[in-house]
């Protein structure tokens, strides 16, 4: 958007890896306070206030509740002061400024929060986000703009002239192609692999990450009906966490645990789900949430720069480091603050093109309204008004394509899981519209079936790749690979209570 002509390659499919894998909140991050981050979420309230004005269709405000009990941390004066903190951190700009709810009143608005001890309640706002849609409208944005959008392409070497980076050796991972892209400036700005880049830059060159895990867990809201999202504490040590309403489910999260494994694949392990029933079961006794209510679970890696202490204590900002060859690294930060990292990343990157001789063509400009995120009326002649809400919700003005694809063919208006609002077409608008390229893409981040069926959308599945393959060139042992790929993605969110 400032004239620059850019490339963005992915490795995978667009937020594969922590962007779709989130708590799904835009938060200015109450709980920094307590290790006194105040520039922190002061940066971050006011991206969360700008996120909600240029993206309104997928950042939605959410009431908070935060109940204190009696013996728990922090007192009650303390509690009212950071609320209050927060508020003057979001210049007194948010949904609506906090409140302190009284024991009775809170019980009358949040059963499930009342009784053992409780002193009060605070209330407050955050707000909610589809992240790996978010992070798709981005792209999609970007490509609008002219820039050269490709998923699929992972980076395996970078191109250098006189010890200075002039590009980069990407493979087109379909097909093994190999194709050398040359620029005058290479960003890495690839989450918890960007060590794995910088090792292609400067072989042995020091680790300067500490990925760190989170795991969430989905159960029916059903089990566990909130009608806000409540922030609590762990009773075994004392982190912070959360039940959040989420469509359907509930989704309690999160963990962050040091963690050495597969990048690719983090999982949860029943560790991380047996913490998490705990704490859940010790806010809400009555309850008695079980392994068998689990829906699924989903982990995903958190790129913190490494530091010492606990890691909920390692800070959630970001860094910016040029190697002597001219990469530019940015890591750290987290998925609201994601535009200011961009736009001071953005800032460096013009500099150094200006000391080449390549001006911008116009300032910092993301903060207009993102393409294709914003709230229109679209008329649904569709009789079941959950299906409708969630083709609205999802899509804005785009649902007029899905619904043209059901016209044209009736069976695309099926379901892809019964009881789910998921709908065949929008396997077909994935492909077509949303450069979605393997069945994962479509079951995993283009909607959410993996999650939120039982059996993750299996015996569904070869229905929905039945859809894609015409627009993709699938014949059936490419149709049996995508299944295979498929299915090992829903044993890993699966494995640590399906047994």
């Amino acid at each position: 958007m400032r004239g620059f002509r850019t490339a963005l390659v992915e490795k995978g499919d667009f937020a594969v890896g922590t962007s779709s894998r989130s708590t799904r909140l835009i938060h200015g991050g109450i709980r920094y306070l307590e290790y006194r981050e105040f520039r922190l979420v002061f940066d971050a309230c006011t991206e969360r206030r700008i996120l909600r004005g240029i993206a309104p269709r997928l950042v939605r405000p959410l009431a908070f509740l935060y109940p204190l009990y009696a013996g728990q941390r922090p007192p009650a004066w303390k509690l009212r002061l950071g609320l209050t903190l927060y508020d003057a951190l979001s210049l007194f700009r948010n949904v609506q400024m906090h409140r302190w709810l009284s024991s009775q009143e809170a019980a009358r608005r949040e059963p499930l929060v009342a009784g053992r001890g409780l002193i009060g309640v605070g209330r407050y706002y955050d707000a909610q986000v589809n992240d790996a849609r978010l992070t798709l409208a981005m792209a999609r944005a970007a490509h609008l703009h002219g820039a050269v959008v490709v998923n699929y392409a992972p980076v395996v070497g970078l191109m250098k002239t006189g010890g200075r980076i002039v590009g980069a050796q990407v493979v087109d991972a379909r097909t093994g192609r190999e194709i050398e892209v040359r620029a005058r400036i290479v960003v890495n700005a690839t989450g918890v692999w960007a060590d794995r880049i910088r090792a292609l830059d400067e072989p042995g060159v020091r680790p300067m990450l500490r990925p760190t895990k989170g795991i969430h867990l989905l159960i029916p809201r059903t089990r566990l009906h909130t009608h806000h999202a409540v922030l609590f504490t762990s009773p075994r040590d004392g982190r912070h966490m959360f039940v959040i309403p989420w469509k359907d489910f509930a989704l309690i999260g999160t963990t962050d645990t040091d963690y050495q494994g597969d990048l690719d694949d983090p999982a949860a392990d029943s560790g991380d789900v047996e913490y998490l029933l705990e704490a859940v079961n010790h806010l809400f006794p009555g309850a008695r949430i079980t392994p068998s209510d689990i829906v699924s679970t989903f982990a995903g890696l958190r790129p913190l720069v490494a530091a010492l202490g606990h890691p909920s204590a390692v800070s959630r900002t970001h860094v910016i480091v040029e190697s002597p060859s001219g990469l530019l690294t940015i890591t750290g930060g987290k998925l609201t603050t994601a535009r200011r990292m961009a736009e001071e990343l953005t800032d460096r990157a013009q500099k150094r093109l200006a000391e080449m001789g390549v001006r911008a063509q116009s300032g910092c400009r993301t903060r207009e309204p993102l393409e294709g995120a914003q709230i229109e009326a679209v008329e649904i002649e569709i009789p079941d008004d959950r299906v409708a809400r969630h083709l609205v919700e999802t899509y804005g003005g785009e649902a007029r394509w899905i619904l043209g694809y059901i016209e044209e063919n009736s069976a695309l208006g099926e379901p892809i899981v019964p009881g789910r609002p998921y709908l065949l077409a929008e396997a077909l608008y994935a492909v077509g519209h949303e450069m979605a390229v393997t069945l994962c893409d479509v079951l995993i981040r283009r909607t959410h079936v993996i999650y939120d069926a039982r059996d993750g959308g299996l015996s569904r599945a070869r229905a929905v790749a039945e859809v894609m393959a015409p627009r993709l060139g699938w014949d059936q042992a490419e149709i049996e690979r995508q299944l295979a790929d498929y299915a090992a993605q829903v044993a890993l969110t699966r494995t640590p209570f399906s047994a």
